[in-house]
């Protein structure tokens, strides 16, 4: 079974051999649970990271939530292993769902009128087009959209985003290389596209540059 340590170090290795653009990492942990979060944000090629950007361009954010028995598990050895497998094993008994998995968020920059025209259904079938040659795109799909009311005011869409599940069965070496691997390829692909689609509005104030620095774990 592989660690977490294991398990970021697998997944920063695959998006370098990709040369993904990695902007920020950031990895928390609840003192409380101990349970651990990663989140790996990542731009396109051509976008400077060190940019002055207020509200990024199109951006992508891989996520992870590491529960605390995980680390429990990893910490005594096999015997709770076995126990961890009798779980998984259970789990897909009832349908539930994995235990584990990587969620990867992609940040679509909308044009000022674009947000005025708040027609999502345009947008919906644009990103559908975007990624029908990706795998399991039918129960891997994710849209979502945030529109803004104002009393006496047009509705705005003033957020769109785009979600895909990568689930690791087992944390076994060939499993996660798998999804890792399947995450930088996609990225690799669908970074130039999606950001061709929906290029930044350079008219647009920027954030503080934020350097990125691999994990130390990793």
């Amino acid at each position: 079974m592989l660690t977490y340590e294991q398990l970021i170090s697998l997944l920063i290795e695959a998006l370098e051999q990709q040369q993904i653009n990695i902007v920020h990492t950031q990895e928390l942990v609840d003192v409380h649970t101990m349970g651990r979060s990663l989140y790996v944000t990542c731009l396109a090629p051509n976008v400077d990271k060190h940019g002055n950007w207020t509200r990024p361009p199109l951006r992508a954010v891989i996520s992870l939530q590491w529960p605390a028995e995980l680390t429990v598990v990893s910490l005594h050895g096999q015997p709770m292993i076995d126990m961890l497998n009798q779980l998984v094993a259970r789990r897909r008994e009832l349908q539930q769902e994995h235990l584990l998995g990587f969620e990867l968020t992609y940040y679509l920059p909308l044009s000022q009128a674009e947000q005025a025209a708040a027609e999502l259904s345009f947008q919906t079938e644009k990103v559908i087009d975007l990624f029908a040659d990706q795998f399991d795109i039918d129960n891997n799909l994710a849209i979502n959209a945030v529109m803004r009311y104002g009393v006496d005011q047009e509705p705005m869409l003033t957020q769109l985003t785009v979600t895909r599940q990568f689930p690791i069965l087992r944390l076994e070496l060939d499993l996660v290389e798998e999804a890792t691997t399947a995450i930088a390829d996609e990225l690799h692909e669908m970074l130039p596209r999606l950001y061709t689609a929906f290029p930044a509005d350079p008219d647009e104030p920027g954030l503080d540059p934020q350097l990125y620095l691999r994990p130390p774990i990793a």
